[in-house]
């Protein structure tokens, strides 16, 4: 009897021993630190959070300079070429703040679509944004005087036809941003580069300016169409906001809704390109991408599913 109680009280220890073995053992995953978790307030905040870093550069207003930006983008300023806005000589060091952008990604990210004035696609030779700055105020261009900016040509797919290349600034409408062409300005072709003659900044100068180089003729090659796109989701729900962007082009527009679809009334027929929709819900990032090649009245829906913004930027930069 002495011999089983004594056997029973080893296995109970045993037991015991091994149960609190079991409870001490870590969970390597357990352990490990979950990635932050996106939390956008609307899309606003996401576009807001996610867009193209501007660029500060220091140069001396007497006797101008340049600069070259990361992508290769060569800016020169004139000796003398600031003014306050009280029409003031501007002397010493002048901050310009930059922003250039090439892929189609950049210009997604940054919310710069390549669309007109008028609606329509236009083909980009890259988009760039500018503001002089000297005692924090901003500053105008002197009469006569001009920055150049040189845009290398291999970062939008290669030179278009000589004089194809026009200048075009950032305009603003009741529908939302669209490019209108500028006759103050100039584009230069040349083997490598277009060189974007800049002679005055847009009003108001404390926004800054953005200018883009553009081929207005491209896709006049093409018969334009109505191109729907439908969501299967509730705009207001999501925020939802729609794109195209066009295959082995540096083009990519912005759709807007009218309150149920997304209609795009100059869709150029025979190209392809992959429609990019993103809404933002309960701090979530919502998205979508639908190849689509172009045919006559075309309606594609499409539905938003959750994703984060590292997968998202990579199915974007795909499209690059």
């Amino acid at each position: 009897m002495k011999k089983l109680i004594t056997l029973i009280c080893i296995v109970a220890i045993v037991a015991i021993v091994s149960c609190k073995k079991k409870d001490t053992t870590v969970n390597p995953s357990s352990n490990t630190t979950p990635p932050a978790a996106d939390n956008y307030s609307s899309l606003a905040d996401f576009f807001s959070k996610n867009n193209v870093a501007l660029q500060s550069y220091t140069i001396n207003a007497t006797t101008g300079g340049s600069f070259t930006t990361p992508q290769g983008t060569v800016v020169t300023i004139p000796a003398n070429a600031f003014l306050t806005q009280s029409n003031v000589l501007v002397a010493g060091n002048v901050t310009i703040q930059f922003k250039d952008l090439y892929k189609k990604s950049d210009m997604f990210l940054s919310n710069m679509p390549t669309n007109s004035m008028f609606g329509g696609p236009l083909k980009s030779g890259g988009e760039f944004f500018i503001k002089a700055i000297a005692n924090n105020s901003a500053l105008i261009l002197d009469t006569g005087k001009s920055i150049t900016v040189a845009q290398p040509v291999a970062l939008t797919g290669g030179l278009d036809s000589l004089n194809l290349q026009l200048p075009f600034v950032v305009a603003q409408d009741t529908v939302g941003m669209g490019w209108n062409q500028t006759n103050a300005d100039s584009v230069t072709s040349f083997v490598h580069e277009y060189i974007f003659n800049l002679y005055h900044f847009n009003a108001p100068v404390d926004s800054g300016s953005w200018c883009n180089s553009d081929n207005s003729t491209y896709f006049s090659a093409y018969p334009q169409t109505l191109l729907t796109l439908h969501p299967n989701d509730t705009l207001g729900v999501y925020g939802t906001q729609s794109f195209l962007l066009f295959s082995n082009l540096s083009s990519m527009v912005h759709v807007y809704d009218d309150g149920t679809n997304f209609p795009y009334y100059y869709a150029p027929q025979g190209l392809h390109c992959t429609l990019v929709a993103v809404g933002v819900k309960n701090g979530k990032l919502y998205s979508s991408f639908v190849p689509i090649t172009i045919t006559a009245n075309l309606t594609v829906n499409f539905s938003l599913t959750l994703t984060t913004t590292s997968d998202f930027n990579t199915a974007l930069k795909a499209l690059n």
